[in-house]
């Protein structure tokens, strides 16, 4: 599913063989290294003084940029760069600045801290009559109770404006838990924070792809879309592969790329979350450019045929996107090992529920390991042709936890 987007896109790189730089690499970022190389390409790293990668990880070179941009571009330059690519969300900032810098494919620069800020995008989007919360940004909780108040609303959510940031969103419903959620997030005086309504509908995680449309304009790809069951906490539980082929999807899609061209995406992976509610329809409540990596990605890929990172080295070094693979009756789910108590996991329970028909992989799981209450222990990954397969197995996980997959709940004595 694309959309050719009026905006014109910068010229794409060359393809054959050619240099990547990789700004602030970490965890998913690294992958891009072994996935350009496929393809004959070489990736150096852009890092602060601070960090500097393993010399293991492949790069060609290391690059230390320290504050100059004119410096640190001219330095990509003699390097033959091509192309530039964020390696985390430490480096989105500077990736737009290098790829401009550089004349290379990159995100608009006019919109980047739109981009970037919570706030700052649904604010854009409502501009621009597009769907979004109604939010105040503002370093004053005496500005956020003032709102709260006039817009009337049983339930906000307060959070940090940086939709990478770590700390989780706290749902308020009375002055009080407003003022709670604040004290807890703010940390000076000149810190924004964002109160928004608290759209209670289904969470969707879409995945896109994005890059130069054969007449030259930018063109935006669905790749995948996920919908996401949360807990009251707001902690998702489980995320299930939607198929592209409904309603639902499309509306989903269109609505998700119409956002994409308001907010200057024009070349490389995004993820956004997407709410749907039925008499406003979808509503955007993040976008992230930063590298996504599932775990067990060499299932996902052969389950649904995407792979955020080797799609964006795909892209990038031949213009092609990856074939789109027909798996009609392919079922695939996620779900989280949510602890409700401290303990440690049981090795009879987690053998069972690691064996079960339809768990094709998980992440790293061993028996004894200590678990912490409302922390995500792990993953396992679900795959059937059959939902109904998959809805079987996902009971007997809950049935596990239940039955002591954590152990006896951890008791300290009181001193």
């Amino acid at each position: 599913m694309a959309l050719a987007a009026p905006l014109h896109a910068a010229a794409a790189p060359a393809y054959r063989t050619g240099t990547a730089a990789v700004i602030a690499p970490a965890d998913a970022g690294d992958r891009y290294v072994p996935a350009l190389a496929r393809h004959g390409w070489n990736s150096v790293a852009v890092t602060e003084p601070a960090h500097h990668p393993d010399d293991n990880t492949g790069y060609l070179r290391h690059v230390t940029h320290r504050t100059s941009l004119r410096r640190t571009a001219a330095h990509l330059d003699r390097l033959g760069v091509q192309a530039v690519l964020v390696g985390s969300p430490a480096g989105t900032e500077l990736a737009d600045l290098l790829a401009a810098r550089l004349h290379l494919p990159g995100n608009a620069l006019d919109t980047a801290d739109i981009r970037r800020d919570a706030g700052l995008t649904s604010a854009a989007l409502l501009d621009a009559g597009i769907t979004a919360p109604r939010s105040i940004r503002t370093a004053r909780l005496s500005n956020a109770l003032e709102w709260a108040t006039y817009t009337q609303t049983a339930e906000l959510v307060l959070q940090h404006p940086d939709p990478t940031h770590p700390h989780p969103s706290s749902v308020c419903r009375t002055e009080d838990d407003i003022r709670s959620a604040w004290h807890r997030l703010h940390h000076s005086s000149t810190q924004p924070l964002v109160l928004r309504e608290h759209l209670a509908g289904t969470h969707y995680r879409i995945h896109t792809l994005t890059g130069p449309g054969p007449d030259g304009s930018t063109d935006h790809s669905i790749t995948a879309i996920w919908s996401e069951t949360r807990t009251a906490d707001q902690q998702v539980c489980r995320a299930d592969l939607l198929s592209r082929h409904g309603l639902l999807a499309r509306a989903l899609a269109l609505y998700t790329m119409r956002t994409l061209t308001a907010l200057g995406i024009r070349y490389g992976p995004a993820h956004a979350t997407v709410t749907f509610i039925p008499d406003r329809g979808p509503a955007l409540l993040s976008l992230r450019t930063d590298p996504y990596a599932d775990f067990a990605t060499d299932v996902l890929r052969q389950a649904t045929g995407h792979d955020p990172i080797r799609d964006t080295a795909l892209l990038l070094t031949t213009g092609n996107r990856p074939a789109a693979r027909h798996r009609p009756h392919a079922h695939v789910t996620k779900i989280a090992l949510l602890p409700r108590h401290d303990g440690a996991l049981d090795h009879a329970l987690l053998r069972t529920i690691t064996a079960l028909p339809t768990v094709a992989a998980t992440t790293e799981l061993t028996a004894d390991t200590p678990v912490r209450a409302d922390e995500t222990t792990g993953w396992l990954l679900l795959v059937a042709d059959d939902s109904r397969a998959i809805n079987q197995d996902h009971q007997v996980i809950r049935a596990a936890e239940n039955l002591g997959l954590y152990g006896r709940p951890v008791c300290t004595r009181p001193s």
